[in-house]
C-alpha cells in the first residue's frame, strides 16, 4: 500500500502549475494565509458593503469546492450554477414552507448539493475532457428551464420569495438574522467550516489520491484506487459546498432569482477560479475577491466590462497559469531565498 501512495505521489505534474503547492513545500504560509483570510473577513466589512463582502464570502465558498474538484481532481465543470440553485431552492422551500433554522437549512441546501452532484456524477464521471465538460453544462441548462418552468417550487422566471430570515438557534440562545451584519457574521463561519474540511481533504490520503489522478489517472488504476469512488467522492463534497453556498445567497437576499441557475453563474465560478488560481488553497479565494469587487466598481462605468475580465483572464492564462496566488508565491519564495543568502 505504502509503495503504491508513492507512486501515486510520483505522478509527473503539469509543466503549466506552479511547481507545487503551499502547504506541500512549507507549511507556514498555508497558516499565515489562513491568517489573512480571518484578518481579511473583518477588515472586508470596513472596505466595501456589507452586501458586497456577503457576496464574497459566498462566491468564496463555491470557488472553493470548484477548486477542489479542477485544481485537485482534474474535472472542470461548468455545471456548479445547477447545483448553487439546488441549495438555494432547498433552503428557500425549507424557509417558506417548513420554517427550518438556520442549521437545517443549511444542512438541507448541503444534502440536496450533494445528492444532486452524485446523480450528475453517475452520469458524466465515465467521459473524459470536452466531453465531461459539455455534459455538466448540459445538466445545468436542464437544470435551469426545470426552474424555469416548476413554478410551484422555484418561482419560475419571478424567483421563490416571500419568506423571513430564519434564526441562527443554537439551543440555549437564538440569534436572530435580523441584518446584514449579522448575516455576514454567518457566512464566514460557514466558509471557514468549508475551508477547514476542504484543507482537511486534500491533506488526507484521500487527497493524495485525487492529485494522483488529476495528474495521470492511467497510472492509479493501474495500480488498483477505484478512480471512479475517488471522483465522484470529490463532485458529491464540491456539490454539497456548492449548495450550501446556495442556502447562503437565499438567506441573505430573501429571495432565489432563476439567474443564479444560469450558465453565467456557471461561468462566474469558473472565471474566478482561475484567476485567484486553481491547485492553490486559497487561490479561488483570492479570486472571488477581485472577481466580485472588479464587477462591482467597473460595471458601473462601463457596461461591457466583461471585456475587459476577459482580456485579464487570457493575460493570466498566458503569463501566469497557476493564477494570481502563483504571482505571490512567486514573490514570496524569490524574497525569501534572497534574505535566507543574505544571512
Amino acid at each position: 500500500m505504502q509503495d503504491s501512495k508513492n507512486a501515486v505521489d510520483a505522478a509527473p505534474r503539469d509543466a503549466g502549475r506552479a511547481d507545487t503547492l503551499w502547504f506541500e513545500r512549507d507549511r507556514w504560509p498555508f497558516y499565515l494565509g489562513t491568517l489573512a483570510v480571518v484578518i481579511g473577513a473583518i477588515a472586508l466589512p470596513q472596505i466595501l458593503s456589507m452586501s458586497l463582502a456577503i457576496d464574497i464570502v459566498i462566491l468564496a465558498i463555491a470557488a472553493t469546492a470548484f477548486n477542489l474538484m479542477l485544481g485537485y481532481t482534474g474535472l472542470l465543470s461548468f455545471g456548479q450554477s445547477a447545483f448553487f440553485a439546488i441549495g438555494g431552492y432547498a433552503a428557500g422551500n425549507a424557509m417558506l414552507h417548513l420554517g427550518l433554522g438556520v442549521v437545517p437549512t443549511i444542512v438541507l441546501a448541503a444534502i440536496g448539493g450533494a445528492i444532486g452532484s452524485a446523480l450528475v456524477g453517475l452520469l458524466t464521471l465515465r467521459l473524459r475532457n470536452v466531453y465531461f465538460i459539455l455534459m455538466t453544462l448540459a445538466f445545468a441548462q436542464l437544470v435551469y428551464y426545470i426552474s424555469l418552468s416548476w413554478r410551484e417550487v422555484t418561482g419560475g422566471s419571478s424567483g421563490l420569495r416571500g419568506y423571513d430570515r430564519p434564526e441562527l438557534n443554537l439551543g440555549f440562545i437564538a440569534f436572530p438574522l435580523d441584518n446584514t451584519a449579522s448575516v455576514y457574521a454567518l457566512a464566514v463561519v460557514v466558509f471557514l467550516i468549508c475551508l477547514a474540511i476542504f484543507y482537511r481533504l486534500i491533506t488526507s490520503p484521500i487527497g493524495l489520491v485525487l492529485r494522483g489522478i488529476r495528474d495521470n489517472q492511467e497510472r492509479v488504476e493501474a495500480i488498483g484506487y477505484p478512480v471512479g469512488w475517488y471522483k465522484l467522492l470529490c463532485f458529491s463534497v464540491a456539490g454539497a459546498m456548492t449548495g450550501v453556498a446556495g442556502a447562503l445567497y437565499a438567506i441573505q437576499w430573501q429571495i432565489v432569482p432563476i439567474s443564479i441557475a444560469s450558465m453565467n453563474q456557471s461561468a462566474a465560478i469558473v472565471f474566478m477560479s482561475i484567476l485567484g488560481g486553481v491547485g492553490h488553497p486559497l487561490g479561488p479565494v483570492l479570486g472571488a475577491v477581485l472577481y466580485t469587487w472588479l464587477a462591482d466598481v467597473i460595471s458601473v462605468h462601463w457596461a461591457r466590462w466583461p471585456l475587459l475580465f476577459g482580456v485579464f483572464i487570457i493575460a493570466v492564462v498566458l503569463f501566469l497559469r497557476g493564477g494570481l496566488t502563483e504571482g505571490i508565491m512567486r514573490v514570496y519564495f524569490w524574497v525569501r531565498q534572497r534574505f535566507l543568502n543574505r544571512g
